[in-house]
């Protein structure tokens, strides 16, 4: 039972826990410190007069994470743009590796970007609340430091996350072997090629990397496979030699054998939902709340071709590649200018509309991870040849893995290429809270009429538009696709009228 509990001078308490179980005792310390931690966000102690039970409290941040007993919790900080929560993807460290101020513990993946975490204390990992492929909680504890090495406990065993703390002391000193460590070293990949390298049993630690800083690409794991697919080696008979005796006629021949036999059942794969492709079906659940207006043409692109080889020559002297999505991301935002109610942001319950003064574009990007849709900032203010470089930089950054928030956050206005994979048109969906989004069809030589009434083969875009009806009408939206059509088709007047 609790015995003394009474304020003592220079802000610390003394109480004494007596006449409990361990269990018991350390249920009442905890309780005692929670009331501490609640009342005092200075420096407290609490010592037992009785010598039995000894509880430090040292300052406490809501970041970081409080000291009980010399164990210091380092949370997983609030990173904003409202995300909850994040996938661990690897740990850089174990229970019982030395740990100094900003070193890198652990790598996690929100729906933004990849992040490293490092640490803000100095100490001795003592325990990892989170397995790989875990989703670890804002605000709760990653893992748990010694600060004071001369106090150090024992790492827990992995079962500790299922069992109290109490019960794992107990366990300890009735004898009980430590059960073995997991290992925590995991090679560096996306969700998804994790996903693929256990479907066809890979080993990822055995598989040739190619990407940066040794991350393993969905291409590593495939020309994997390519390379030790071999054709399998047919089994040698034991069964001797038929002899050449005659069987005897009145001996039945045997039955012939069915010429198909029943191929075994595949077994089914239930697969967690989980880090990007997790916040994804949150996305999309978002966006397919928006009542769409959507919208389609066709834009003839033989100008824009033959202006970009005219000038392809010239970029490439200056280490530039130029697309025809550089033009198109151009051509956007000289049509956003005169519709600028496109580039804008609608508010949760559709009660503001905020038309936003920069052209953040994003482009849609097939990588490793998934779906991503960084952007490209002040578009207003860009030449063709800088979009082009901010493409290829964005584009090397995703096959990397390395698109960090700063390129994820902040955009107007979404154009998807999906027509670099194939297709014509579609029914893009919408990045909210944005309330415009343009996806690009492939480029292919149709018969077309020309002014003459001929018929010559003409390379033809499929242009797709979604568009928020709550609070576009199909009039502006029909509006701003053609002023975007006359700009493309006619590149050159439209980049003669407009400097940058």
């Amino acid at each position: 039972m609790l015995r003394t509990f009474q304020r003592c001078p220079k802000a610390s308490l003394r109480f004494t826990v007596s006449g409990h179980s361990v269990q018991a005792r350390s249920y009442l310390v905890r309780r005692i410190h929670r009331s501490i931690l609640s009342t005092n966000n200075g420096r407290n102690r609490g010592r037992d007069i009785m010598g039995e039970t000894t509880l430090s409290v040292r300052s406490f941040s809501s970041s970081g994470g409080g000291v009980v007993g010399g164990l210091q919790d380092f949370n997983l900080a609030d990173i904003g743009e409202g995300i909850s929560e994040c996938e661990v993807l690897q740990w850089f460290v174990k229970p019982g590796d030395k740990v100094e101020e900003f070193d890198k513990v652990c790598e996690v993946q929100s729906d933004k970007a990849t992040t490293d975490i490092t640490s803000r204390y100095e100490g001795v990992v003592h325990e990892i609340k989170y397995a790989v492929g875990e989703m670890a909680i804002v605000g709760t504890p990653l893992l748990t430091l010694v600060t004071d090495s001369a106090s150090a406990p024992p790492p827990p065993s992995p079962s500790a996350h299922a069992e109290s703390s109490e019960t794992a002391a107990v366990a300890a000193a009735a004898g009980a072997p430590p059960a073995a460590a997991p290992s925590t070293s995991r090679a560096k990949c996306s969700p998804a090629v994790r996903r693929m390298a256990k479907e066809h049993k890979i080993e990822l630690a055995d598989v040739p990397t190619t990407g940066r800083d040794g991350r393993v690409l969905k291409g590593d794991v495939l020309a994997y496979l390519k390379g030790t697919a071999t054709p399998a080696t047919p089994a040698t008979s034991t069964t001797p030699p038929p002899s050449a005796t005659t069987p005897s006629p009145a001996q039945p021949s045997p039955s012939p054998s069915p010429s198909h036999q029943p191929s075994e059942a595949l077994t089914d794969q239930v697969l967690p939902i989980t880090g990007l492709a997790r916040i994804m079906v949150k996305t999309m659940e978002e966006s397919n709340k928006v009542p769409t207006l959507l919208y389609g043409d066709e834009i003839i692109m033989d100008n824009l071709l033959e202006y970009r080889m005219r000038i392809k020559a010239h970029a490439e002297k200056l280490g530039v590649r130029v697309s025809p999505l550089a033009f198109i991301i151009k051509a956007t935002s000289m049509a956003l200018s005169e519709y600028p109610s496109l580039n804008s942001h609608v508010n949760k319950d559709c009660t503001e509309i905020t038309h936003k003064g920069s052209h953040n574009i994003g482009i849609a990007m097939d990588t490793p991870r998934g779906l991503l849709v960084p952007n490209i900032k002040n578009v207003q203010n860009c030449s063709v040849l800088d979009i082009a470089r901010e493409i290829d930089r964005l584009r090397d950054l995703g096959l990397a893995g390395k698109l960090g928030a700063p390129d994820l956050q902040g955009g107007t206005f979404t154009l998807s290429n999906i027509g670099a994979i194939g297709g014509t048109y579609c029914a893009p969906l919408l990045v909210v809270p944005e309330v415009c989004i343009v996806a690009l069809g492939k480029t292919q030589v149709l018969p077309r009429y020309d002014a003459n009434m001929e018929v010559k083969p003409t390379s033809i875009m499929a242009l797709s538009l979604s568009a928020d009806h709550r609070v576009l009408d199909g009039a502006t939206v029909a509006r701003f696709a053609n002023h975007l059509k006359e700009l493309i088709e006619d590149p050159l007047a439209a980049f003669l009228l407009h400097s940058r």
